[in-house]
């Protein structure tokens, strides 16, 4: 599955409270478009998605917030789900779509290979962690078991590059900030 075929599937599991933080780019576009706005769109932020995600859940205990980060993001900013493990918020949930690259930018390879996923999410303290390949058979089930667990859930799913033809984020950062307020609020 490509990412923006897992983004379509996420559709399904949350709902307007939801909060969604995304990752610069490819990913970002993908949320825009395909999912209820207004979210947290993070452009030209790379790494720093769990931070703020983290944030938001600590201080929204009642709103679920779903992070959805590439692979190259993550690596940018690894220590923030390692902080996230510490503080586990049971409303915390990071999906992280991993192709392999920073697609955004041109696809250069990231070194996401050098990581055995499945032992490196084992040793964070989370209520659900899973790495494992994205399937259009498991889709449906590995989402329902990550968003609806009652802890601090991470999903690690490695996905096929490609993208959907998708304008840019219409928004201006200023404009994102004054909508995210009004949901919050």
């Amino acid at each position: 599955m490509k990412g923006y075929e897992v983004i379509e599937k996420i559709k399904g599991y949350i709902n307007e409270r939801d909060m969604i933080v995304s990752s610069t780019g490819n990913i970002s576009r993908e949320v825009f478009h395909i999912l209820d706005q207004p979210q947290v769109y993070l452009r030209g932020s790379l790494g720093l998605q769990i931070s703020v995600g983290l944030g938001i859940a600590i201080e929204e205990k009642k709103r679920k917030v779903l992070v959805i980060l590439g692979d190259g993001s993550l690596l940018m900013g690894m220590g923030s789900i390692i902080t996230s493990s510490y503080y586990k918020p049971s409303n915390l949930k990071i999906l992280i779509l991993d192709n392999a690259k920073y697609f955004t930018t041109g696809g250069q390879k990231t070194v996401s290979s050098a990581i055995n996923f499945t032992k490196f999410l084992g040793s964070l303290e989370a209520s659900f962690k899973i790495s494992k390949n994205a399937s259009e058979e498991s889709i449906n089930q590995d989402l329902t078991k990550f968003i609806n667990s009652k802890g601090f859930s991470i999903l690690h799913l490695k996905i096929e590059s490609g993208k959907k033809a998708l304008s840019n984020i219409t928004w201006h950062p200023e404009e994102i900030t004054k909508r995210i307020k009004k949901k919050i609020i």
